[in-house]
């Protein structure tokens, strides 16, 4: 309403020329409308503002008054259509120059969105609809058409300027809520009928399958997660190798694959889910510090972020305010990124409402700003050093192998481990798979290990239960996959229950990069970092988690992880041409057993220039290709890091009702992430879970569960 009238204020000088034709004064008209249009835009230019109506009015007044001089009777007959049909095309003209001139207006009563695509496409929509109506009046006026039927135009764009944009905003906005989620359906009702087992099946026991079983049981609700590997955790779990030195049995302990763990600090998404749970105590946490070392030299991380800023901005002086200014403009979008968890339990999540939809600019300007563009480009603005950006970019493999540039919504979060600190947790990182298994069968929940699912289960047109791969049936309400996305749409889902243009994205959707690793018995304790990258003479991140938990290698001895990425094009050529189930013929053949064998040395021998003679202490190693992890993990390709970015689901609903997907295939890379994958994929199935505790919580059966963390 207040821009309806912002707009009718704005029109005076053409009210006034509309007034005195209808007392037929034409050149009073002209020369008048001219006068109070120069006015206008005298206001508007010391005020150092440009409106395209007003401007494009006053260029009107003086093209009628030019043409009053040279005709004056022709410019009396026709200046009234000749003025609408100006405006109509003043109105055609703003939406070519991509500013619609109702903007300017609406600008005022709408600051914090006036820079957002939803402002542009509900003004270009006013701003079309009034180009039409000026020229249908215009048409009328000419035409001498009632003067009724102008009235009822006027009447209609009067009504649609003052409530159609709320109404158009809200359209938008709901659009926009939309666009989040590739698929969207009701969610189900859990009315336990004794046809069901359970009210969930969960498909797989990673760390975002095991965060929505814990979840939904944490609500009271019957879950069975069926995993297929012998430990629960997927990539998320220990394994232990024995090996002899100088005639005496040692024992080391290996993580399978993550080694630091973001989000676990106080009010953190992880470190809250844990606290619900009532374990977040069982698990005793250490420091990670990271060192980099590039072709401008290492780097020691230190544990306090401005130091850190303070360090870059000593070994590069001329970028340091850069460095600077860049660090804290990524807090502030990181800030704003996650100042949605506290009403979400911990977990951070885009505005659920219209409201806040509308306030998130105002509120959280910088994630507004900079969280769908490059992070490239956000770094460009402050630092422009390559030696220097190598540094910030120092923990971008944590989310990919850079093959697909990432966004700030994508990066930023991983300056956590800089503002909150990475951890490890003692005894292993199937620590946190054991202590969520225990939550989850405090509340009565189940987790089967080695009982794979051979299909989910359709009927109706929406996921009824899974058939295990004994050929037992289990009936449910509703499936969670934390399977391998491509896994779960082509093989586990029934090919007519797929729609064809889903199982057509999902068939050329890429997996993300896979990684060869090299897992290390030392005898002795290498003085580095628990966290190193090394970016040359290759790309190797070395982790050495004995340093924070000495029980994970014998007294004088260490474990050491060697981690080199391997992007999805090159992990296809690990694979042989054809498909094999176990690939136990080809993982004896001469070339790969050769190429597994030169990739490892060569990964050693690069490590080799941060540990001096490393070669020399190895006890124990054993190294894990693609084709590893595609065995253990059933991942397309041996992927890691879930689904690229292109390949991804958008949101937790799959294209099958009642069925969602927790994992890295719609979120990507990353612990932290995937428990944030597995809390909304609970929440999909129960909306407003995570905003209310519930009154299942099961504290005091969590209080009674074992230790969990070894002594």
């Amino acid at each position: 309403m207040t821009t309806f009238l912002t707009v009718k204020l704005a029109l005076v000088p053409f009210a006034v020329f509309w007034a005195l034709l209808a007392m037929h004064q034409p050149p009073l008209a002209i020369w008048l409308g001219l006068t109070l249009s120069l006015a206008a835009n005298a206001w508007r230019a010391y005020r150092r503002e440009l409106f395209v109506l007003e401007a494009g009015g006053l260029v009107l007044f003086a093209a009628l008054a030019a043409l009053h001089l040279i005709a004056p009777a022709i410019a009396a007959a026709n200046a009234l259509w000749l003025s609408f049909a100006g405006l109509a095309v003043i109105s055609a003209v703003s939406l070519a120059a991509r500013r619609p001139w109702t903007s300017d207006y609406s600008r005022a009563a709408h600051p914090d969105n006036a820079e957002t695509p939803q402002f542009f496409v509900v003004n270009a929509a006013i701003t079309g609809l009034w180009a039409v109506l000026f020229a249908a009046i215009a048409a009328c006026r000419f035409s001498d058409a009632p003067g009724e039927v102008i009235t009822a135009i006027v009447s209609i764009g009067a009504l649609i300027s003052i409530f159609g944009p709320k109404a158009a905003i809200h359209l938008v906005m709901n659009r926009m809520a939309a666009s989040r989620e590739s698929y969207r359906w009701p969610a189900p009702v859990f009315t336990r009928p004794e046809t069901q087992d359970c009210d969930v099946v969960i498909i797989g026991s990673g760390i975002g399958g095991l965060t929505a079983a814990a979840l939904l049981a944490d609500a009271g609700l019957r879950v069975k997660v069926f995993e297929q590997h012998v430990v629960a955790g997927g990539y998320c779990h220990t394994y232990l190798r024995k090996a002899h030195h100088q005639g005496r049995p040692v024992l080391y302990r290996f993580d399978a694959g993550p080694h630091d763990f973001s989000g676990v600090q106080p009010g953190g998404p992880f470190a809250s889910l844990l606290q619900r749970f009532g374990i977040a105590d069982r698990i005793g946490w250490e420091r990670v510090t990271h060192s980099f070392h590039t072709a401008s030299g290492a780097i020691d991380v230190p544990p306090n972020w401005r130091d850190y800023v303070r360090l870059l901005g000593e070994r590069f002086p001329a970028s340091a305010a850069g460095i600077s200014a860049l660090f804290d403009e990524i807090k502030a979008i990181f800030d704003d990124m996650f100042a949605t968890a506290a009403g979400r339990g911990g977990v951070p999540g885009m505005p659920s409402s219209i409201a806040e939809l509308l306030a998130f600019p105002r509120n959280h300007p910088h994630a507004y700003r900079w969280m769908n563009q490059p992070f490239a480009e956000l770094v460009a603005t402050h630092v422009q050093d390559p030696a220097a950006v190598a540094f910030i970019d120092g923990l971008a493999g944590y989310i990919g192998d850079g093959s697909e540039p990432p966004s700030c919504a994508r990066m930023v979060p991983i300056f956590g481990y800089y503002f909150h600190g990475g951890y490890y947790p003692r005894g292993g990182s199937g620590v946190i798979s054991d202590a969520l298994v225990a939550a989850i069968e405090a509340r009565g929940g189940e987790v089967r290990l080695k009982t794979p699912v051979a299909r989910i289960l359709v009927e109706n047109g929406a996921a009824a239960g899974v058939v295990l791969g004994n050929g037992t049936t289990v009936r449910a309400s509703a499936v969670i996959s934390n399977a391998d996305l491509k896994h779960t749409l082509l093989e586990l889902v029934p090919s007519p229950a797929l729609p064809r243009d889903a199982r057509r994205w999902i068939s050329e959707a890429v997996p993300a990069n896979s990684c060869f690793s090299v897992h290390l018995g030392l005898d002795c304790v290498p003085e580095i970092r628990p966290s190193v990258h090394l970016h040359t003479p290759m790309q190797v991140g070395l982790a050495m988690m004995s340093k924070l938990d000495p029980a994970a290698a014998p007294a004088g001895h260490s474990i050491l992880s060697l981690i080199h990425l391997v992007p999805h094009a090159e992990a296809k050529s690990w694979f042989p041409p054809e498909p094999e189930r176990d690939w136990k013929s080809w993982r004896r053949s001469e070339a790969y057993l050769r190429r597994k064998q030169e990739l490892g040395d060569r990964m050693i021998a690069a490590a080799e220039t941060v540990i001096p003679n490393l070669s020399q202490h190895i006890v124990y190693r054993t190294d894990a290709s693609p084709v590893t992890y595609a065995r253990y993990d059933w991942a397309s390709f041996g992927s890691i890091y879930g689904m690229s970015r292109a390949g991804q689901l958008k949101g937790s609903k799959s294209p099958l009702r009642n069925l969602v997907i927790a994992g890295g295939g719609n979120i990507g890379a990353g612990i932290e992430a995937v428990v944030i994958s597995g809390a909304e994929a609970a929440e999909a199935l129960l909306p407003g879970l995570l905003a209310h505790a519930t009154a299942a919580t099961a504290r005091p059966a969590a209080a009674a569960m074992p230790e969990l963390t070894p002594a």
